[in-house]
């Protein structure tokens, strides 16, 4: 069995996102909008293809591919976009027929990105529902774990404050007392909250990767979809998160930097602790801290604090033997020379 490929147009960008609204691996980051912003916006170009079996798709697979020098890369999704996942959204359940059309979907692909590609260099992040990573290991590519932090919503934000510690819930109200406020934003917010990761970035000698003006057309274009919130003391904002509602879903996306003074408890406590009620105000069933979990052993993070499960997904890479000698060289000589730098979805 094989599948056809198509690179779809602008013209397709309705069939596009009605693929994406009804696939259970379908995402906001695979919108055609925030796709097309995020090839403006990362010096990439974009492939979205369309599997297509007898005419119908069975879905989609946004590539985006750069050459840098000698080597020509494809990422889904790309660096310098704040963005943890992409790669293919596919139709219908997780059924026997389903499953074998992402095996066919996903060697017409590959065969796209090694023959007209000529990619040396492949990396491609699963979404969270897709938990099948064997076709890309069967098709020669490494599989690594990557995490998040999910909160189920469902028993209500009452009962989940009954299950932290009472550390944790004193915090919560000496914040309170202190006269920590919580409020939500707009784009005035949005934007101090990136001056403010960029301020705690600089007091770190380190420097954001993401284009300012991406996160704008960001917001411009998915306003209804961002959820601003900032915390305040004595009616300065001190810190604050950019977070994102996407069908029964709420995800914490950029922010919650530590403020430039110390201050204690942790405003960021308080931070998170409003949002999930947020959240569960608005009729969402979950709240995910996108790529909090982390891989480093005892690091840390504070939404370890509000006992979420831990969600698995995977990453699959391919590179040749020239693309790895490269890769070594820059990580192990030129990044460093550059300076540090540090995503704005990287948490504190």
């Amino acid at each position: 069995m094989t599948v056809e490929l198509r690179r779809a147009q602008n013209d397709d960008a309705k069939e596009w996102d009605a693929t994406i609204s009804t696939s259970p691996h379908g995402t906001i980051f695979h919108q055609w909008d925030w796709l097309k912003i995020t090839e403006k916006h990362t010096q990439t170009t974009l492939y979205p293809l369309i599997g297509l079996k007898n005419g119908v798709p069975v879905g989609v697979f946004p590539l985006f591919f750069q050459k840098k020098g000698p080597v020509r890369m494809v990422f889904s999704p790309p660096s310098h976009a704040a963005l943890f996942y992409l790669g293919p959204a596919m139709v219908g359940g997780n059924t026997v027929k389903q499953e074998m059309n992402y095996i066919a979907f996903q060697n017409s692909v590959e065969h796209c990105i090694k023959n007209d590609l000529k990619a040396q260099y492949v990396s491609i992040s699963l979404p969270p529902a897709l938990l099948d990573p064997r076709p890309f290991a069967w098709s020669g590519y490494s599989i690594e774990l990557r995490y998040d932090y999910v909160i189920d919503l469902s028993s209500g934000p009452d009962s989940l404050l009954q299950t932290l510690d009472k550390k944790q819930r004193q915090n919560l109200n000496r914040a309170k007392n202190r006269g920590f406020t919580v409020e939500t934003g707009g784009k005035k917010e949005y934007e101090m909250i990136l001056d403010l990761m960029d301020i705690r970035y600089a007091q770190q000698g380190k420097s954001v990767t993401e284009s300012r003006n991406y996160f704008l057309d960001i917001y411009e274009t998915y306003k209804n979809n961002l959820k601003i919130f900032v915390v305040k003391v004595d009616g300065e904002v001190v810190t604050g998160s950019i977070d994102l509602q996407y069908r029964d879903t709420h995800f914490s996306w950029i922010g919650s930097p530590k403020p430039k003074i110390p201050l204690s408890p942790s405003p960021n406590d308080l931070l998170l602790w409003e949002s999930i009620q947020y959240a569960h105000e608005q009729g969402c069933t979950s709240y995910v801290t996108l790529g909090a979990a982390g891989n480093k052993r005892l690091h840390a993070y504070y939404a370890a604090k509000f006992n979420p499960e831990l969600r698995i997904r995977y990453v699959a890479t391919k590179k040749s033997f020239f693309a790895g000698i490269v890769e070594k060289g820059y990580t192990t000589i030129l990044k460093p020379l550059r300076g540090k730098t540090k995503h704005l979805n990287a948490r504190e």
